[in-house]
C-alpha cells in the first residue's frame, strides 16, 4: 500500500502524543517514497521553522531509505557530500537526526521527520513512533 493520508495521520498523531509525554510540541512531516508531502503538522506556533526542519529530515530519509542519524554517521568523514544534498534534493533536506523511512513488505512507502527539540530527542521520538506503528525503519529484504 502506498503512503496515504490516513496512514500518514497515524504517524503524526503518534509522534505528537509521544512528544507531549516529554512536554515537547513536535512538528511532524510525512512524505511519500519520492519525498512529496503527504501531511505536515506544526508544533509550537512561534517555531515556524520546525515544520521545515521536520520536512527536510523526512525527505532525506526517503531519498536514501535510511534513518537520518545513520546517514550522518555514514557521511561523518564526507561533510561536503552531506552539505551538497541541501540544495540538490528538491525541497531541501535537514542534516539532523529525526527522520525515518517507512517500509511495508520490504518496500519504502514513505518517510517521516520530527522537529521541535534537540536532534537526539527528535530522533528518540521518531524511533518510538516507528516502533509503535510497525513501519520497520530499515529495509527488510
Amino acid at each position: 500500500m502506498p503512503m496515504d493520508f490516513d496512514l500518514a495521520l497515524k504517524y503524526v498523531l503518534k509522534a505528537k502524543s509521544l512528544g507531549a509525554e516529554r512536554n515537547v510540541e513536535v512538528s511532524v512531516a510525512v512524505v511519500d517514497a519520492a519525498g512529496h508531502p503527504v501531511i505536515f503538522a506544526r508544533g509550537k506556533m512561534e517555531a515556524w521553522h520546525g515544520l521545515y526542519m521536520s520536512a527536510g529530515k523526512a525527505r532525506l530519509a526517503a531519498a536514501f531509505r535510511k534513518p537520518t542519524a545513520k546517514l550522518l554517521e555514514q557521511w561523518a568523514d564526507r561533510p561536503l557530500y552531506a552539505a551538497s544534498l541541501t540544495t540538490i534534493i528538491p525541497g531541501g533536506v535537514t542534516l539532523n537526526p529525526g527522520g525515518y523511512p517507512i517500509f511495508e513488505d520490504g518496500d519504502c512507502i514513505g518517510a517521516f521527520g520530527i522537529g521541535g527539540s534537540a536532534p537526539e530527542i527528535d530522533d528518540e521520538i521518531a524511533a518510538q513512533t516507528l516502533e509503535a506503528l510497525g513501519g520497520a525503519g530499515v529495509r527488510r529484504r
